[in-house]
């Protein structure tokens, strides 16, 4: 069967068997009904892009540093059986700000770690992939480290974990590998709606 199209707007079927001509006439009302039934159809989609798996933290079980740094070789990571932050204990990533707000349990387990003043590593996994590691680094330290670094004693009932290169600050010519606008860790907080930009 051929369709061909007239100007008129009558569609011709044209059946090569038979060679008869039948003529369809499509009419203003059921383009109107075809245009309203699409655009009234639900969209069940959020996000367009293909963002998978989920963001989490863990501490680590063992690792080892780089050149006597605070640098992390990151093919030395091993990390813990379990998160310490799961994603849904992130609540959003600002990505302007780097700053994570997470639930009010995962800031006690925070809280609750015993903190050295030369820092407590910790790996963030996105998609079941390593993406950056950090340690969590107390204010209180008199030590210094040029690496990604948390805060954790900034938690006063904000439940925000402020992710920053170096402490006290990075020092100018150090170069610190910075990850934590990492697009697989955006994809995954921005699929989710966790995502403030």
């Amino acid at each position: 069967m051929l369709l061909c199209t007239q100007p008129s707007g009558e569609f011709l079927y044209l059946y090569p068997e038979t060679q008869d001509l039948v003529s369809m006439r499509i009419t203003p009302l059921i383009w109107i009904t075809c245009t309203v039934l699409l655009l009234s159809l639900p969209s069940c989609v959020k996000y367009s892009g293909d963002a998978k798996g989920e963001v989490e933290l863990y501490l680590l079980e063992s690792y080892e540093n780089l050149d006597q740094s605070c640098a992390i070789d990151e093919a030395s990571v091993e990390i813990r059986k379990h998160p310490l932050i799961r994603y849904s204990d992130f609540i959003s990533y600002n990505s302007e700000k780097h700053i994570f707000t997470i639930s009010d349990e995962a800031a006690e387990a925070v809280k609750d770690l015993e903190h050295s003043v030369h820092g407590l590593p910790f790996a963030v996994i996105a998609n079941e992939e390593l993406v950056y590691t950090g340690y969590f680094w107390p204010s209180f330290s008199s030590a210094m480290c040029q690496w990604i670094v948390i805060d954790p004693p900034m938690i006063f009932g904000d439940n925000e974990l402020r992710v920053e290169l170096g402490y006290p600050g990075q020092i100018e010519g150090v170069e610190i590998p910075d990850e934590r606008n990492n697009e697989v860790i955006l994809d995954i907080f921005r699929r989710d709606n966790k995502l403030i930009e």
